[in-house]
C-alpha cells in the first residue's frame, strides 16, 4: 500500500505528536510505501530518506511559536514537489483538523479521490487566554469543521476528544487507537546504570530527581511545577530552549528524542501537568520505563492508561503535593513502578498499533469504492 503521510510537524521539531507520528511511519514504513510530507524547523527543509520513509520538510514560518501554539505555514521553494511525491498514493492520512498540511491533505483527496484519514490528536483545546480560544473556535469553523467533514475515517487515541468529535460530527466514522512504546527502548534500569546515566546527564546523584518533559506551552502549566517547594527533590526539565537558572533545577534544553530513554532511565518520577492533550506519548514513555507519574488526570485518558498505575490528581495544587508526597516515599514509588511496567506490557504495543490503522485504511478505501 502507498500512504500519504501529512503532518504540521515533525522530529527534530520537538513533541509528542512528532513522535507518535514517526513512530507510527516507520512501523508502516515495514510493510508499505510511506511519503510523509511536513514543515521544516532549525533548518532542517528538503527531502531525505529516514527508516525507509521518503520525508519531504517544507520550508515554512513559524511565528505562532513564541505563543505556545505550534502552527507552522509551508511556504516557498518544495511544496509542487511534494504534491508530485503525493500521486499515487491509495491513502492519505493527515493529523491534526486545523493545520495546514491537513488542508492540503483534504484538497488532494478530494482532487485525486482518494480516501482521507485523519487522526485528531486533541480537539479544542481550551486555553487562559479568551484571545485564543477565539481564534481556536474561529478555526474549527472555518477549517476543522471541513477537514473533519472530508475524512472517511477519523481516529483519535483519547475518548474525551472522541466523545467531543462524535457531538459535532454525530454521523463520522471515528474509531479510538491508542499509542504504542517501544519496550526495547523505554525499560527499567538497575542501580548501577541509572548512576551513569545521571552522570552523563550531570544529574546529581544521591537527590531524588523528578522530571517535566514538554515543550513551551501555557497549557503544559510548568509555572506551576516550577512552584513546587524543591526541598525534597531535584527537578529536572527538558523539552524547550528555556535556560532555566535556579537553585534545585537543571535545565537540559530540548534533547533528541533518542536520548529519551537514557533520561527516563535515571529519574524517580515524573511531574506531568498539562491540559488539553489526547494521550501525552511521554507518559507512556515513562510508565513503560517503570518511572511513576504524577499527572494531572484528564479522563479522556481512560481506558489507555489506569488511575492505578499512576499517581492521578484532579487540579494543579492536588498535583503539587502528589509530587512532594512521592518524593518522599521511596515505598509508594516502587509500588507504581511495578505495576506501571506490568500495565504498559499487557496492553500497549506498536505493532497492534499499526496493524489497526492499516485496517483503518482499507475500511476508508472500500467506503470510496461505495461512495464512488
Amino acid at each position: 500500500m502507498r500512504i500519504g503521510m501529512l503532518c504540521s510537524n515533525y522530529v527534530p521539531h520537538p513533541g509528542g505528536l512528532e513522535v507518535m507520528v514517526q513512530n507510527l511511519s516507520r512501523g508502516l514504513a515495514r510493510n508499505h510505501d510511506v511519503v510523509l510530507v511536513t514543515s521544516g524547523w532549525a533548518g532542517n527543509v528538503g527531502r531525505s530518506e529516514e527508516s525507509g520513509i521518503s520525508v519531504h520538510r517544507l520550508p515554512a514560518t513559524h511565528i505562532t511559536e513564541q505563543f505556545g501554539v505550534p502552527y507552522p505555514v509551508p511556504m516557498g521553494p518544495g511544496v509542487a514537489s511534494a504534491v508530485r511525491a503525493l500521486e499515487g498514493a491509495q491513502v492519505i492520512h493527515v493529523h491534526g483538523a486545523l493545520y495546514a498540511s491537513s488542508v492540503l491533505g483534504a484538497l488532494l483527496s478530494r482532487t485525486r479521490k482518494t480516501p482521507l484519514v485523519l487522526t485528531e490528536h486533541v480537539g479544542f483545546v481550551e486555553y487562559r487566554r479568551p484571545a485564543l480560544n477565539a481564534v481556536q473556535r474561529a478555526a474549527w469553523t472555518v477549517i476543522g469543521d471541513r477537514v473533519v467533514g472530508a475524512a472517511d475515517a477519523v481516529a483519535t487515541y483519547n475518548t474525551r476528544v472522541q466523545e467531543w468529535l462524535r457531538r459535532r460530527f454525530p454521523d463520522k466514522n471515528l474509531r479510538y487507537i491508542g499509542n504504542g512504546v517501544d519496550f526495547a527502548s523505554f525499560r527499567p534500569r538497575d542501580p548501577q546504570e541509572r548512576g551513569t546515566l545521571r552522570e552523563s546527564f550531570g544529574l546529581p546523584k544521591d537527590k531524588v530527581l523528578v522530571l517535566y518533559a514538554g515543550r513551551a506551552s501555557e497549557k503544559k502549566n510548568l509555572d506551576s511545577v516550577l512552584q513546587i517547594p524543591r526541598d525534597r527533590f531535584h527537578l529536572v526539565v527538558c523539552g524547550w530552549k528555556r535556560e532555566l537558572r535556579a537553585p534545585g533545577l537543571t535545565d537540559l534544553g530540548v534533547l533528541p528524542h533518542a536520548q529519551m530513554p537514557a533520561l527516563f532511565g535515571c529519574v524517580d518520577l515524573m511531574v506531568h501537568a498539562s491540559v488539553g492533550e489526547g494521550l501525552p506519548l511521554a507518559v507512556q514513555e515513562a510508565i513503560a520505563s517503570a518511572v511513576p507519574v504524577v499527572l494531572l488526570w484528564d479522563d479522556g485518558y481512560t481506558g489507555w492508561i489506569s488511575q492505578d498505575v499512576v499517581d492521578p490528581h484532579a487540579t494543579l495544587e492536588d498535583v503539587k503535593r502528589g509530587v512532594c508526597e512521592l518524593a518522599e516515599s521511596k515505598g509508594r514509588r516502587a509500588e507504581l513502578s511495578t505495576r506501571a511496567r506490568a500495565w504498559a506490557e499487557g496492553r500497549w504495543s506498536w505493532d497492534a498499533t499499526i496493524r489497526e490503522y492499516v485496517e483503518l485504511y482499507r475500511q476508508a478505501m472500500a467506503k470510496k469504492v461505495v461512495d464512488g
